[in-house]
């Protein structure tokens, strides 16, 4: 596979950067605009938080799905990011595809609910729009199930462990502050709140494990 020199390697971030500045700037502008038309006194820390992540999710499957859209650039990629590293065989590129899929999906489907809830939607409309929701939902759910049934055990192991980290991690946090707010010693949340939270403690716990685990070098 083909090796990069430190220049290369130091332009292609470079570029990567720039790319991701501008793609970044734009969503950043049109959400604000968005966020301002519809009143931004209106809009909570954790509805926004959620919009940040959903696009952060979105743009990292969308990168995924770009570059494994093709097998050489895959490949090129993988010789970048990891000198060395052996080809990856076609049943990888599915997994990768698939994960690309489900991150990509996952995005929207955090952000929708906040957003919807700010169009002034009718009685029919946020049923609808719940509907929505709740279908791209069950493909995403559907998508995960196929790709641990169909990943190695690393794979597996890295799901397993995050989501252990993550819930019993939440329960506790949850424990704590719940009873604080029973003592009225701190303010209540709401569930949006606590979801957005349990959403970023997530993707920190799994990123880290991943990482730990030789996972996510790409």
């Amino acid at each position: 596979m083909t090796e990069f020199t430190r220049a290369q390697r130091w332009r292609r971030h470079a570029v990567e950067a720039l790319i991701g500045g501008m793609i970044g700037a734009g969503f950043g502008f049109g959400m604000a605009s968005f966020v301002d038309s519809t009143g931004f006194e209106q809009w909570t820390i954790a509805e926004l938080a959620s919009l940040g992540i959903g696009f952060m999710l979105l743009f990292m499957g969308g990168f995924v799905l770009v570059m494994s859209a093709s097998e050489d650039r895959w490949r090129r990629l993988v010789a970048f990011r990891q000198p060395g590293s052996e080809p990856p065989d076609r049943d990888s590129m599915l997994a990768v595809r698939r994960q690309g899929v489900i991150i990509a999906l996952t995005g929207p489907t955090l952000a929708a609910p906040p957003v919807l809830a700010h169009l002034g939607l009718g009685d029919d409309g946020r049923a609808i729009a719940a509907a929505g929701v709740m279908g791209a939902l069950a493909v995403q759910s559907w998508l995960n199930w196929r790709l641990y049934r169909t990943s190695d055990e690393l794979v597996r192991q890295v799901a397993i462990v995050a989501g252990a980290v993550c819930f019993w991690g939440a329960q506790l946090a949850l424990f704590i502050w719940a009873t604080l707010a029973k003592l009225w010693l701190v303010a209540d949340v709401d569930s949006w709140t606590l979801l957005t939270l349990v959403m970023a403690a997530y993707l920190v716990a799994s990123s880290w494990i991943g990482l730990r685990r030789g996972l996510g070098q790409l």
